[in-house]
């Protein structure tokens, strides 16, 4: 969820970024917005709200959960394995007692090397498990400014905004949201 937040915040930067360069570079006069009824440019400042957003977006949602599966598949794996290292050490312990110094010796040295051995398959799995979540959040970036960039074609507005409970906005009126719209969208297209 946080490397989502972080890649719609860059999103969104860049969009800054971009409408900045766009306003400011050229050398015609920039026109001001038109106003709406409600006071508020008609074509200005908008919003998604992100949790809504996520919770809604199948694709996303498609991912997510074949990146649990995966991710529950991995823990099973290695839960299973240190259970029976676990239970390997217990019968080494049992049995310690009646081996000789040279095979107790060869003994832990075998269950060295095979916890040295999970703890390296641990390091492999969780490297690819963050690999495939980053591969997953850099489709969802994406298929979403790909959809915003076509959405926003007909519709003119100067910013789409993230918004999020804690994102340091307090207040957003509930006329700029494009939630559900952009919802009915993304999940249309992907149909």
């Amino acid at each position: 969820m946080k490397q989502l937040s972080l890649v719609l915040n860059a999103v969104l930067l860049i969009a800054v970024a971009f409408l900045y360069y766009k306003v400011y570079s050229g050398s015609q006069p920039v026109a001001a917005p038109a106003i709406s009824g409600s006071g508020m440019p008609a074509n200005g400042i908008v919003y998604i709200n992100s949790d809504s957003l996520l919770k809604g977006y199948n694709y996303f949602n498609e991912l997510k959960e074949t990146f649990d599966k995966r991710q529950d598949s991995i823990e099973n794996f290695l839960t299973t394995n240190a259970r029976s290292l676990e239970k390997e050490v217990q019968n080494y312990q049992n049995r310690a007692a009646g081996m000789s110094p040279e095979a107790r010796a060869a003994e832990e040295e075998k269950l060295m090397g095979k916890q040295q051995n999970l703890l390296q398959l641990k390091e492999s799995l969780i490297d690819q498990l963050q690999e495939q979540e980053s591969v997953m959040n850099d489709s969802v970036y994406y298929h979403l400014s790909g959809y915003l960039k076509e959405f926003n074609k007909t519709r003119n507005h100067l910013f789409i905004m993230r918004y999020e409970r804690g994102s340091g906005v307090l207040f957003a009126n509930d006329s700029l949201d494009i939630t559900q719209e952009v919802l009915k969208g993304l999940n249309s297209a992907k149909e």
